[in-house]
């Protein structure tokens, strides 16, 4: 077929599927092309696997397809597309497919292979400089994959800079496309890729050999052009080419600026003070007089967008670590280079009216003091007017906040840096210190005037308001905090200054509302913009309070507080006289959000059992309040004033509660917290209808806390009894008529429904935090056997509704021995009743939840995986809290564990296994109870199902190659439990056989003794079997009968285990090891034949390696079930990791056509 018909097919597909008419046509062109060029990537996501087997897509019948049968194939053909077409769409798509490919099998490739493909990349660059520039991005991006890829192995690979330097010595358009592709190569070289775990330590080295070989050169490379560009000897030959050299020119700058030299990703983590780890060999051109300067010059000369990029590389470059430089000559030229920098912008003002320019700068700012400390700077001459520059620059920033709203954090950054280095370093001069001093009191008092007169212009013009994002203003008043405390005094005055005149405003208002004058809507808006006002103030004091040094204070520091309070609590009396006379009308959300963080940062500075009491002199004075428990009842007060009147927020409900939660935790603070008079209400009152938040569904959470606290406070006293009685008091009267209720269709009425779930929420909520024995014991007493009825009927009514959620996870706190608090007596019948409860429980639920059929997406969780979990949480917990005597289920064949393992079986096999491992939390429940059930249970069944057992053993290959550390190590934790037994019994096997051999050879007269012990152990086991069993249990267990019927099953895991200590980069080789010692001996063979195919797919030169490195695995190892061989096993290991590490050896895995089918090979060793 003409290679011109091929061609013109496959760009009419291309443009298809960048350009589609409807997401139909778009998914049948990509599988067309996918199919037309296929990566062979198999489900072990590597190897070949025989993908053109399959029929084609509809549209490819007769198509004009490639001859493709390996991944060299596919690579051939999508050059030869690349090659024939101009059209930029199927360069894109030839381009993404082909790193597709490479990431699949590349290690599958030959040398010459992965030599041409990189060489016709950069051949088919240079022979096209005018690609689109996303083209060109894209090439870059195969580039820097086959680099990351091929490091190790291919010595061409390693000479970037010398492979672009030929564009860099051509024509204009090749050198703008050679630093183009730096600036991409710089940046995909750095990331780790988040689909490639195997090879994560793999790119990891090859960043830092790039980092440490060819980035100083590009580096230097491009910092030459752009002193080219800056002193105008680089020539052009057409329109629009000096601006794209100098957009890629400082893009390769910025990229190796921000290189990730230390592996941290310090900024992707979101941190912005992080030093710049600039490697020693950089130290010439840092230490380079012209260097600094050569970049504030670039900032001059260029304009916005790339202005702001360069103030970028100078915030890299001022955050360099003092130790690169030479010696302390060096490193002050640098510090004063910077200096003068930012002096000679702020003077001339150049680009601050560009808000990207003003941003960067800002940031300059903080990252350079970050880097510099404080006696750096100030030893250098003109610090002070230079400093006083600064102070001017930031008030008038502070003041621009509508234009530059996110340079306000950064300026308070470099001024609580300034402040906390003042405290270390005592030998400042004394102009310094005064001048310092002086500027933290002006910027404090115009950081706080301007938030205030911005609150009518945010009303009026609905702009962003920082009080709506509590956690990031919070943010920035700390560091206000500590700028106030540098001068406290002066600073509490310029505060105090502002706040009496709006608060004589406020009482002119609250005089007006008094009179019954707040009708129109001028009165409103005129509260609101006061009470905006004061949630500033409030939030301002509450983070002055809250910044308090413990080691600094002082009584005068700590009565300037008492004075602020004093404000604070004024206001909120006020406040509160308005609520008290209009009740909801004018609630003002912002304003009691702050006093809540007040309370909390008050709290934390003088709440406590080691604090000072000049803070309660001015109190004692105005509200008679002289030490921290009459405080506490203040906040109190609130706390219950904010639950009966904010039922309609959510979040103000919370901040509240999480108060109230800070007040009760800790032993002395929940003693004194008992001590109020209005903590004692709310005990007795804890159901009172004047809490308005019980009335919303939108509080679930909220009322789990609040009774979470309140059992806090119930249990820190020991003699509680009589207490905890009364305090239960309304549990059972909100009890008492749905007991009274006789059939199902009674439960099933919409208020029981909100009743039973808003009763057993609460409940959940106060028996979570029960620590001790005693305690819990006293709860069920209460609630069982009197009240287990309801909840058995509730569920029967409304199971599989997802309201029967919030019964089942009641129930499995109910079970759950957290801290042994469900240690009974020996005499107790109380665990056994509890499991015949909770076979009801999981039998009724799954009985009802398997009738349930859900297709949807996005309800399967929701309405039917939510309560399985629950219920594979409650089975866990019983069979993992240690309190349950299982064996008295099966010695008198009580026919519940029988039903609650048989449901269990159900619910699982009710789960696809894809389903199981793409839900996370169902995941996490069903590997948790599989540990907890191989323990003793699973063996312990008289027989299981064939689909059942192959079931749970296809779940635990499945769950071991989870990313997730905890699914991964409880699946691990399932397989040693069950080959642990396989291999005692085994053991146990050949023992009995050696004995008959020995006996019937007539050597021994002793041999009764091990035989009479073999029959005692049946015997045992056989009173263990269900009543389900009537006939003769079988002389071999199930298990190893399955396993022999079922040959390909430890294989399997062997194989899947094994692969992921050889093959992939986890830290979690200790938690593998376990099982994988015990699938090895089980499977001596085996192993051997694989680890040898192992060894044949690695390259020549490194099989004897790899060899010898695979039998350190098993040095020192008799292969028997002991501790020590495992903990011989799992440290020969480690040590393997370690040495293929340290070699810097990546495993070459076996493709799926070489690998050995578990069928294979001799599988029944002579261990089974």
């Amino acid at each position: 077929m003409a290679q011109d018909e091929r061609v013109a097919f496959y760009t009419t597909l291309c443009e298809q599927l960048y350009s589609p008419k409807s997401s139909e046509e778009r998914d049948q062109v990509q599988k067309m092309l996918e199919y037309s060029f296929p990566t062979f990537a198999g489900e072990a996501g590597s190897g070949i696997a025989t993908q053109q087997q399959q029929p084609p897509p509809p549209g490819l019948e007769n198509g004009p397809t490639f001859a493709i049968g390996t991944p060299t194939d596919t690579a051939s053909a999508l050059r030869v597309l690349l090659e024939s077409s101009p059209n930029p769409l199927v360069q894109t798509f030839c381009l993404s497919r082909l790193k597709q490919l490479i990431h699949a099998q590349f290690s599958i490739f030959a040398n010459e292979t992965k030599l041409q493909l990189r060489t016709f990349l950069l051949e088919y660059c240079f022979m096209h400089p005018d690609l689109q520039p996303f083209v060109i991005a894209q090439l870059a991006g195969v580039l820097a994959s086959l680099t990351r890829l091929g490091w190790a192995d291919m010595e061409e690979y390693r000479n970037i800079h010398k492979d672009i330097q030929q564009f860099l010595q051509a024509s204009m358009d090749h050198r703008i496309v050679g630093l183009q592709m730096l600036s991409v190569l710089i940046q995909d070289i750095q990331t780790s890729g988040t689909n490639t775990p195997v090879r994560s330590a793999q790119y990891r080295k090859a960043a830092s050999a790039f980092r440490d070989t060819q980035l100083y050169d590009i580096f230097e490379t491009a910092y030459e052009t752009l002193t080219g560009l800056l002193q105008r000897n680089i020539p052009f030959d057409k329109p629009g080419q000096e601006d794209r050299l100098k957009d890629a020119v400082i893009s390769v700058l910025l990229k190796c600026l921000s290189y990730d030299f230390a592996g941290t990703n310090l900024d992707d983590a979101g941190e912005d003070f992080g030093v710049v780890q600039i490697p020693a060999s950089w130290r010439s051109t840092f230490e380079d007089e012209n260097f600094v300067p050569t970049l504030f010059n670039a900032y001059r000369e260029l304009q916005p967008p790339l202005s702001s990029k360069v103030m970028e590389c100078l915030v890299q470059v001022a955050s360099v670590r003092k130790a690169l430089f030479s010696g302390d000559s060096e490193r002050s030229k640098f510090v004063l280079c910077m200096m003068q920098g930012v002096r000679d912008i702020i003077f001339t003002g150049q680009g601050m009216n560009d808000t990207s320019n003003y941003n960067e700068f800002c940031r300059l700012l903080y990252r350079f003091r970050a880097t510099a400390p404080l006696n750096e700077m100030a030893e250098k001459p003109g610090y002070v007017d230079w400093i006083s520059l600064i102070a001017d620059f930031s008030l008038k920033a502070v003041q621009s906040w509508k234009w530059a709203p996110e340079t306000t954090h950064y300026l308070l950054g470099f001024w609580s840096r300034i402040i906390q280095s003042m405290t270390h370093y005592q030998q400042l001069n004394d102009v310094i210190v005064q001048k310092i001093k002086s500027i933290t009191v002006e910027l404090t008092r115009t950081y706080i005037t301007t938030n205030i007169e911005s609150v009518p212009i945010r009303m009026e013009e609905m702009l962003d308001d920082p009080l709506e994002s509590e956690e990031a203003l919070v943010e920035s008043l700390v560091m206000l905090g500590q700028i106030a405390r540098c001068k406290y005094e002066e600073s509490s005055t310029a505060l105090v200054a502002i706040f009496d005149p709006i608060a004589v405003q406020y009482q002119e208002l609250i005089t007006q509302a008094a009179s019954g004058m707040t009708g129109g809507d001028s009165f409103k808006e005129a509260l609101e913009v006061i009470e905006t006002k004061f949630a500033w103030l409030v939030y301002i004091i509450a983070a002055f309070i809250g910044t308090r040094p413990a080691f600094l204070s002082s009584e005068e520091l700590d009565a300037i507080d008492g004075q602020l309070t004093t404000k604070v609590l004024q206001l909120m009396d006020v406040n509160q006289a308005l609520q008290n006379q209009h009740g909801s009308a004018f609630l003002n959300q912002k304003l009691d959000m702050a006093f809540v963080y007040f309370f909390m940062q008050f709290r934390k500075s003088y709440i406590g059992e080691t604090n000072g009491k000049s803070v309660y002199t001015k109190l004692a004075e105005l509200f008679g309040i002289s030490d921290q428990i009459l405080m506490i009842d203040v906040i109190m007060r609130k706390i219950v004033s904010n639950l009966q009147c904010w039922g309609h927020s959510e979040v103000v409900i919370r901040r509240t509660l999480e108060l109230f939660n800070e007040l009760a935790t800790g032993y002395s603070a929940v003693k004194n917290l008992r001590k109020i008079e209005t903590t004692r209400l709310i005990m007795q009152n804890h159901m009172s209808n004047e809490f308005a938040f019980f009335e919303s569904s939108k509080h679930q959470q909220n009322r789990m806390l609040y009774y979470q606290v309140l059992c806090k406070v119930l249990f820190s006293e020991d003699n509680n009894e009589r207490e905890f009685i009364a305090f239960m008091k309304p549990f059972e009267l909100r009890l008492a008529p749905i007991e009274t209720l006789d059939s199902v269709e009674q439960f099933r009425q919409e208020p029981v429904r909100r009743a039973l779930q808003d009763i057993f929420r609460d409940l959940r909520g106060f028996i979570q935090p029960i620590q001790t024995r005693r305690h819990y014991l006293l709860f069920f007493d209460w609630f069982y056997p009197d009240y287990m009825p309801i909840l058995l009927r509730a569920l029967e009514a409304w199971s599989p509704d997802p309201a029967a959620n919030t019964l089942l996870k009641f129930f499995a706190d109910f079970v759950f021995n957290r801290s042994q608090r469900l240690n009974f007596p020996i005499s107790s019948p109380n665990s056994i009743l509890v499991f015949r409860d909770t076979s009801r429980v999981i039998s009724t639920f799954g009985r009802h939840i398997s009738e349930r059929q859900v297709t949807n997406e996005t309800e399967k969780y929701p309405y039917k995986y939510k309560g399985i979990s629950i219920c594979f949480n409650i089975l866990s917990r019983c069979l993992g809290g240690r309190y349950i005597n299982f064996g008295v289920f099966w010695l008198y064949q009580d026919k519940a564990i029988d039903e609650a393992f048989h449901m269990m079986f159900q619910l699982m096999l009710s789960i696809p296994l894809n389903d199981l491992m793409g839900f996370p939390k169902l995941a996490r429940t069903f590997v948790t109870l599989l540990d907890d059930f191989t323990q003793e249970q699973l063996t312990a069944l008289p027989t299981l199902e064939p689909n059942t057992f192959l079931y749970l053993m296809q779940a635990c290959e499945l769950a071991v190659e989870s990313t997730e550390s905890f699914i991964l190590s409880h699946a691990c934790a399932a397989i040693n439990n069950i080959c642990t037994f396989v291999a005692t019994e085994t053991e146990k096997s050949e023992i009995r056989k050696s004995i008959l051999l020995d006996q019937e050879n007539g050597s021994g007269s002793t041999t009764g003794t091990p035989s009479t012990t073999t029959t005692h152990h049946r015997s045992s086991s056989e009173r263990r079997r269900s009543s389900n069993s009537s006939k003769q249990a079988p002389a071999t267990h199930w298990l190893m009968t399955y396993l022999n019927q079922f040959p390909h099953i430890l294989p399997s895991l062997l194989v899947t285990l094994l692969n992921l200590v050889l093959f992939d980069d986890t830290q979690d080789q200790w938690t593998l090891s376990r099982p994988l010692y015990v699938l090895m001996l089980l499977q001596k063979e085996y192993a051997v034949e694989y680890t040898s195919q192992v060894i044949n797919q690695q390259l020549p030169e490194r099989r004897e390696f790899v060899a010898k490195t695979l039998n350190t695995m098993t040095e020192g190892v008799d292969w028997t079930i002991t501790v020590k061989d495992r903990e011989r096993f799992s440290q020969n290991v480690s040590a393997f990791r370690r040495e293929l590490t340290m070699n810097n050896v990546v495993l070459v895995p076996l493709s799926l056509n070489r690998s050995m089918s578990p069928s294979e090979g001799n599988l029944n060793t002579n261990l089974l």
